[in-house]
Formats: structure tokens, C-alpha cells, sequence
């Protein structure tokens, strides 16, 4: 089923991950929220706590489509892999579901305080801040190297494909398997045959997938094991 829909996405010409065109939303919103709860409460304007209220109503609503598009390029991009960020995003959203929910109820049955509510607005922000960090290492993998331009197509492959389980040529699923100096990467011919079909040292199958030619072909393959050897460990 999502293969199908990732298809049709790319058949369209659409071929990137959904969740990011989602994200935006929520997280504006809950800025938009704790300034306008900030601004209401310092110039006495009940006007402006009550859009807070709203903004964080709008908020709730985008958390789910957001979440579930999340788990969809999860699934599909990264096949269901357990990273460090994955979790911490996992963990954040449920944390943020719950003070946006506990927010919304005490501001509409008019149970919690000023203070109260401020601090849950506080925390939601908290909260998406460490996501948007959170993701951003799902991306960019940290701070990268700079290649060369003579390596920088194996770059681009190794950005699209790798820096999420192995930034900077590390692995973020099994520690003491990093790509740099290892077997699999010894030569050109090597990279390739593992990608393929990518196995653990005892020959095991691991949690990497395999990456088949109309992913990563031959070609950048070849571009990738340049870049790694040659610029990525130096």
C-alpha cells in the first residue's frame, strides 16, 4: 500500500518524502501560540489569549496528518529502521499530543491558570524545537565535510541514501560497524556487491536495506565508494 502511494507521488513527479511538507504547520502554530498567549497576557488583551487558543486548537489538528506522514517516510524511506533521532521524534510527538491536548482542555473548561497554561505553552515549544533539531539530524546527518567537486556526486549519493544511519561515515544503528575502513567498503566492487545485498559480518542479514539499481545505480555506486574513500575519511 505505500509502495503504491510513493509511486504514484513519483509518477506525478513528486519523489521526495511527505512529512516535511506537512511539519511546518504544527510547529507554527505553536509559535504562533505562545507569542500571542505571551502578548494577550502582557497587554491585557483577551483577544490575543483567545487566538492562542485557537492557534493551538489548528495545531492539534496538524499533529495528526503530520505524524502519520512521518511514520509513512519512516517506513518507506528508511524501512522502519530504529535510529537514535527516529525514537526521540517518536517520544516528542506523544509528549506534544499530550500538552496540546491538556493545553486545549484547561483553556476551554477554564480549569488552569494563566501560569499553568503559559508553561504548557512554554513546553509544547520546547517540544517542537527539539523535533525540528531531531529531524534535522534525520537530514543533514550533523555538521557534514564539504567534498571536492571532483566527489561531489558520490556526496549527493551518500546525502540521499547513507548520512542518516552513517553520518559522517559512522553507523548510528550498530556502533561498531562504521562505513569508513571497513570490508564492504574496501573497493569499488566491494560497495556495490554489499548494497546489493547488505549483510552483517557473521553474513547475517542486518537492519540495512538493500538498495537496488533504480535507487542507487551502478554509476553512483561507484561515485559513492569514491567519496567515502578518497574525501569522507580524510
Amino acid at each position: 500500500m505505500l509502495d503504491a502511494i510513493y509511486k504514484f507521488l513519483e509518477h506525478i513527479g513528486y519523489a521526495h518524502p511527505i512529512h516535511p511538507t506537512e511539519v511546518h504547520m504544527p510547529i507554527g502554530l505553536i509559535v504562533a501560540a505562545l507569542i500571542f498567549r505571551v502578548a494577550g497576557m502582557l497587554f491585557q488583551r483577551p483577544a490575543l489569549v483567545q487566538t492562542a487558543h485557537y492557534c493551538t486548537i489548528l495545531a492539534g489538528l496538524f499533529l495528526a496528518p503530520t505524524i502519520v506522514f512521518g511514520l509513512m517516510d519512516w517506513q518507506h524511506f528508511d524501512d522502519g529502521v530504529w535510529l537514535p533521532a527516529i525514537k526521540i521524534k517518536l517520544a516528542l510527538a506523544a509528549v506534544l499530543i499530550l500538552l496540546v491536548c491538556v493545553s486545549v482542555a484547561l483553556v476551554h473548561w477554564k480549569k488552569g491558570g494563566s501560569a499553568i497554561v503559559l508553561t504548557i505553552y512554554a513546553a509544547s515549544f520546547a517540544a517542537v524545537v527539539v523535533l525540528g533539531y531531531a529531524g534535522g539530524g534525520l537530514v543533514y546527518g550533523g555538521a557534514r565535510p564539504k567534498a571536492s567537486d571532483a566527489f561531489a556526486a558520490g556526496k549527493l549519493a551518500f546525502d540521499e541514501n547513507c548520512v542518516a544511519c552513517h553520518p559522517k561515515g559512522g553507523n548510528a544503528i550498530v556502533p561498531g560497524l562504521p562505513i569508513l575502513n571497513s570490508a564492504p567498503a574496501k573497493t569499488s566492487a566491494t560497495l556495490l556487491a554489499f548494497i546489493r545485498k547488505p549483510t552483517l559480518p557473521n553474513g547475517s542479514a542486518g537492519a540495512m536495506p538493500a538498495f537496488p539499481p533504480s535507487q542507487v545505480s551502478d554509476q553512483q555506486s561507484n561515485d559513492l565508494y569514491n567519496y567515502i574513500a578518497h574525501e569522507l575519511q580524510h
